[in-house]
C-alpha cells in the first residue's frame, strides 16, 4: 500500500474555509482593540501636553498657552517664543478631537487663567476617551 504524501484539493479548501471564518470573527475585534489602544493613547498625550505646560508655566514662572487645533488634530504647548510641546494626534494615532475651548493657558502658579475648564475627546472609530481640565490644573480622562 502505497503511502499518501500530499493533501487533497478538498482537504485544502476545507482548511481554507475554516481559516476564513476564523479570520471573519478575529478581524472585527483587532479593530475594535487597535482604536481603543489609538484613543487611549492620544487621550495620554494630550494630558501629558497639559501637564508638561502646567508644569513649565511654574518652572519658568511665565504664563504657558496651550493650544488644541481639533480641525488638523494638533496641540502645542507655548512659552513665550518657545514651543515646549507639540503632538499631530490625527496623523500619529489616527484620532480625532472634539475641544469646548481652543486654547488654556497656564499661570505661573500652576492654575488655568479665566475660564479654563475645557473638554477634549479623542475618537476613532466607536471608542472615544474623554480628557477634562479644570480651572485649578488638574487633568482626568474618562
Amino acid at each position: 500500500m502505497p503511502s499518501r504524501s500530499a493533501n487533497t484539493l478538498i482537504e485544502l479548501v476545507v482548511t481554507l474555509a475554516l481559516l476564513a471564518i476564523a479570520a471573519a470573527v478575529a478581524v472585527p475585534n483587532i479593530v475594535t482593540i487597535v482604536d481603543r489602544l489609538n484613543v487611549r493613547a492620544a487621550a495620554h498625550e494630550v494630558t501629558l501636553g497639559l501637564w508638561t505646560a502646567r508644569n513649565a508655566a511654574s518652572m519658568r514662572g511665565e504664563n504657558v498657552q496651550v493650544t488644541i487645533d481639533a480641525g488638523t488634530g494638533r496641540i502645542h504647548a507655548l512659552a513665550g517664543d518657545d514651543t515646549i510641546f507639540t503632538r499631530d494626534l490625527t496623523r500619529r494615532r489616527g484620532v480625532r478631537l472634539a475641544v469646548t475651548r481652543t486654547s488654556i493657558a497656564y499661570a505661573p502658579t500652576g492654575l488655568g487663567i479665566g475660564a479654563a475648564n475645557t473638554t477634549i475627546v479623542v475618537t476613532r472609530g466607536r471608542r472615544a476617551d474623554t480628557v477634562t481640565t479644570s480651572r485649578l490644573g488638574r487633568v482626568a480622562i474618562r
